[in-house]
């Protein structure tokens, strides 16, 4: 299956469809604001910013969802043991988590484990290690808004996948 961006950039979209694609994608995004709130799932930035990258460098491709995911969360791990060395005051923790981040980088140049080390993992080893993030975020809390995330957006990518596919096939 092609992604949902390739299938929409086939061909111009005319106003009335493109309007009705941008609702959708609105209601999407209140929904999945609506859905954290209700679960109490806080920080939502962490899940929008999954769906921000698979959405815009991956096309929201099925293929690259789950290398997305685990490199996010690959990401996120090495972050949250960074905060733990750092709030432990533990060296050991603060120099592995750094060795792993250069390993990260060394394998994202030199395009080996790309399942595991990839642009995914670099957005969050970035966003996650700002300092007020570093010094104020529960990293649980942000690995719960990344699988929302992916579960409320990739539902929702594979449900509009099946009926674009279903329209296409002949009848």
């Amino acid at each position: 299956m092609a992604s949902i961006i390739s299938e929409l950039e086939a061909k111009p979209i005319a106003t009335g469809p493109a309007l009705g694609i941008t609702a959708a994608v609105i209601v999407a995004l209140i929904g999945f604001i609506v859905l954290g709130a209700w679960l109490h799932v806080a920080p939502l930035y962490a899940g929008f910013l999954f769906v921000w990258l698979w959405s815009t460098l991956d096309e929201m491709n099925f293929k690259a969802l789950a290398p997305s995911l685990v490199g996010a969360l690959a990401g996120t791990g090495m972050s949250y043991l960074l905060q733990l060395g750092a709030h432990t005051a533990n060296v050991q923790f603060i120099v592995l988590a750094l060795l792993l981040m250069m390993i990260a980088l060394f394998c994202v140049i030199a395009k080996r484990l790309p399942y595991l080390c990839n642009a995914s993992t670099m957005l969050f080893i970035t966003v996650l290690n700002a300092p007020p993030v570093q010094q104020h975020e529960d990293f649980r809390a942000i690995t719960a808004a990344i699988v929302l995330s992916v579960l409320w957006f990739g539902g929702i990518t594979w449900i509009i996948g099946r009926v674009i596919a279903g329209r296409a096939a002949p009848a």
